[in-house]
């Protein structure tokens, strides 16, 4: 169900602000809402601290991806042998960090811990900057050598004298033209793709000619830094770019070394990620020169736990809690039993509740579960499933709001291992074949599985009509309710009587067309009722389309007939080619065998885990669509308190206390009357 929600109103001392953020944090159910601005009352500036929180997780972030690069290049560099590097080894499926809040809040202490590693880290990635650039220098360099490479002489005699001229440089090998300018002078020419080397030589007096020439030829001296031989030249560059990248692979060793201070940087983003929650929410309160206004959202059932935090608190606070106005931007919070909890993650992928609607999760729940099941419908398959998801949740122990997909798949593997019994697969191999009972075989009776899976949707579709019935009802729309639902239950029911009904009474048919001719004018009838004035007619006779939807979101139900032959299909053609293969090898069988089970083992994997995606997927298009569409309307706001923008570790005082709501708030703080 939804929890009703609260608006706690708060009147403080603006020098006890931060203790009132950190009392609410620790409650670990209430969400800052921003307070109503009256005359006299101020925002408090909170931009700067909010700066520096950013900045802060922003460094926290580089230094989140500067370790994870650091280490995936050092494991590439070990694999090459160039470094020797052992990748730190994680406890396989451990629980999540636990700290109780007083740890948490003492995180504080550590900043100046986190601020040595970050500016560490920084030192590293200049230096891998300096090495980048360094290394971009040598193939520069490297690519102005290359033109000489066929030059034997050092570069350095090329060089004009008191009577001479003399150059070694580049050309265009496209614009080279032999001319008055080479009978002036020697010259030899290196060809090199696009660009050749050529040297020159002549008098003084022929200079202005020959360099005329080269000029129009493109030419580009030798940089003057090179003076010895190609080969010489290019042994220094080469020996340059190994040290550069030694250099590297030292410094990217000393950063994946600071993979050890991993915990402490998720530790610290979580803190900071509450410290800026904390600080946005100080933002949100109406001040004036020596106190504030504080609103939160608070569930019912945690009022009493949040009253008690404050009341004991010793702070100088007046508070009350009252229902939400008309208006207000009230957040959803869902508080269901463990069964249903897991599915919240279905419908808030979707769109969460808006606060007074009808919770759609209860409602999902055996629907979900069970055609999860159809659509996979194999108990080795099951079993897998169950057992892995029910031994990540025994290890990791995830808390109150987290796991919920892995609990949902959990069930899932449940559901399939029944659906596999009554079909009788067992990873691709029917019971019949090794002589257990089984309910019908979808691949020998597709026409079952068929009618087996409209049925199920048909079942689901009227269930979505009754449950809108009934919130049209709460609604105060009886008119609606009656007219806009019951007329599919006649439509169903009269088509059932009329074509199928003459095989048990001759008269059935005809009770079918009148509950036919009912449901056609309920619908028409829908449609008056919702709508006035002239619009009346045309939107009656518009709803008569609705029956050609109703049965376009049946036929998408075959999904599940589908799903479930292509998982047994595929099954069984693994099966069927590890046995060939194995046949195929009759002077090895024990070869034949091995072959045969490595098959088995991918092929199985393969189908588990792309049926499994599948049937998730499609099952949660059912609910989306051909569900949600009956009854749901969505477009809510999950409820977010304080403490939520945690991700790495937990606070074991942040959960949520599931409690009788209590029917009134006679212990709440009267704002006139209150505690001071």
């Amino acid at each position: 169900m939804l929890a009703e929600m609260r608006k706690l109103i708060l009147v403080g001392s603006r020098s006890e602000t931060r203790a009132t953020m950190d009392l609410l944090h620790k409650s670990g159910c209430a969400e800052i809402a921003p307070a109503n601005e009256e005359e006299g009352t101020f925002r408090a500036d909170v931009s700067k601290r909010a700066d520096e929180l950013a900045l802060k997780l922003a460094d926290i972030e580089f230094a989140f991806e500067f370790i994870t690069n650091c280490t995936r290049e050092a494991a590439e560099l070990s694999k090459k042998k160039i470094v020797e590097y052992k990748k730190t080894k994680k406890e396989l499926l451990a629980p999540q960090p636990t700290l109780t809040f007083e740890e948490f809040t003492a995180c504080a202490e550590k900043q100046e811990q986190l601020n040595g590693i970050i500016g560490e880290l920084k030192q590293l990635s200049s230096a891998l900057a300096e090495c980048a650039s360094e290394k971009l220098k040598c193939e520069n360099a490297l690519s102005q050598l290359m033109p000489y490479a066929e030059v034997a002489e050092e570069l350095g005699i090329f060089a004009p004298t008191e009577h001479t001229y003399a150059a070694i440089g580049t050309i265009s090998a496209s614009e080279f033209k032999e001319g008055e300018w080479s009978e002036k002078c020697v010259w030899r020419m290196w060809s090199a793709g696009s660009q050749a080397a050529i040297a020159v030589v002549c008098h003084k007096e022929d200079e202005e000619l020959v360099r005329g020439a080269l000029s129009d030829m493109e030419f580009s001296p030798a940089p003057a830094e090179y003076r010895r031989t190609f080969a010489q030249e290019k042994a220094d560059i080469d020996k340059r770019a190994e040290e550069i990248a030694s250099r590297r692979a030292q410094t990217v060793l000393q950063g994946a070394a600071a993979e050890k201070d991993m915990a402490l940087i998720k530790l610290m983003r979580d803190y900071y990620s509450v410290e800026r929650a904390k600080v946005t929410g100080s933002g949100m309160t109406a001040c004036t020169a020596t106190s504030y206004v504080l609103q939160a959202w608070v569930p019912l059932p945690c009022v009493e736990q949040v009253d008690k935090l404050l009341e004991d608190s010793g702070e100088s606070l007046s508070y009350y809690f009252a229902e939400p106005e008309e208006g207000d931007d009230v957040p959803t919070f869902a508080m269901n039993n463990s069964l249903v909890t897991p599915y919240e993650t279905v419908t808030n992928m979707f769109s969460a509740p808006k606060y007074r609607e009808l919770d759609p999760n209860p409602h999902i729940t055996a629907f979900f579960f069970l055609f999860f099941g159809m659509m996979l419908a194999d108990v080795g398959y099951g079993i897998l499933l169950t057992l892995f998801t029910a031994i990540y949740l025994i290890k990791v122990k995830p808390p109150r709001g987290r796991g919920n997909m892995i609990k949902l798949l959990c069930m899932g593997g449940v559901s399939t291992i029944i659906w596999g019994f009554l079909f009788g697969s067992y990873f691709g191999v029917g019971a019949k074949d090794i002589g257990i009972w089984y309910w019908f075989n979808p691949i020998d009776d597709p026409i079952n599985m068929l009618a087996l899976s409209l049925a199920a949707g048909l079942v689901q579709m009227l269930y979505g009509y009754l449950v809108n019935m009934i919130a049209l009802f709460k609604q105060k729309k009886p008119l609606e309710a009656i007219f806009g639902n019951t007329c599919w239950y006649f439509l169903v029911f009269g088509v059932a009587a009329a074509f199928f009904g003459s095989s048990v009474a001759s008269w059935l048919p005809y009770v079918g067309y009148a509950l036919l001719g009912i449901g056609v004018l309920f619908l028409v009838l829908s449609g008056v009722v919702s709508s006035k004035g002239v619009k009346r007619l045309g939107s009656g006779l518009g709803k008569l389309y609705g029956i050609v939807n109703f049965f376009s979101d049946l036929m998408s139900y075959t999904r599940i007939f589908g799903l479930g032959l292509a998982s047994a299909v595929i099954a069984m053609v693994f099966n069927q080619i590890g046995i060939v293969i194995k046949d195929m090898l009759p002077s090895a069988p024990a070869v034949g065998w091995f072959v045969a089970c490595v098959i088995f083992f991918i092929g199985h994997a393969f189908n588990l885990g792309i049926n499994t995606l599948g049937s998730y997927v499609h099952d949660s298009r059912l609910q989306f669509v051909e569900f949600f569409g009956k009854f749901y309307e969505g477009g809510g706001r999950l409820f977010a308190p304080l403490g939520s923008e945690m991700k790495y570790y937990y606070v074991d005082e942040n959960k949520y206390e599931e409690k009788k709501p209590r029917k009134d708030n006679k212990k709440s703080k009267s704002i006139f009357g209150g505690k001071k």
